[in-house]
């Protein structure tokens, strides 16, 4: 039994680590120094590009992620802004995490300082 056992967790061993070579991506991969360089556009940053820094509790704001479904009812607006901003309901000053609706969705915005 004991044997048996050893026999099995050889051959799953053998198995996993069959399966964990790297493979990449055959014609793909950037090279090194041009993959340092490019730029990458990325749609759903493009939203929220444009909305400007907010400035709540002497702290400025900006958008930190592309936007993402929240439901509203999660949502409450803070007061203080120039714009309409939002944070958790469940969230209370100093907030961590503050949102602006972007279309139908929310953009999560972190403080910069």
């Amino acid at each position: 039994m004991v044997k048996r056992r050893q026999i099995m967790l050889a051959i799953s061993a053998i198995l996993v680590f069959a399966a964990c070579r790297d493979s990449g991506l055959p014609g793909k991969n950037l090279p090194l120094e041009e993959a340092r360089s490019r730029v990458f556009p990325y749609s759903t940053y493009d939203a929220a590009s444009n909305v400007a820094p907010v400035k709540i509790q002497d702290r400025t704001w900006m958008v930190a992620g592309p936007p993402i479904s929240i439901d509203a009812r999660l949502l409450r607006a803070v007061a203080g802004a120039d714009r309409e901003v939002f944070a958790l309901a469940t969230d209370s000053e100093p907030y961590t995490r503050l949102y602006v609706r972007v279309d139908r969705r929310y953009a999560p915005m972190a403080a910069t300082h």
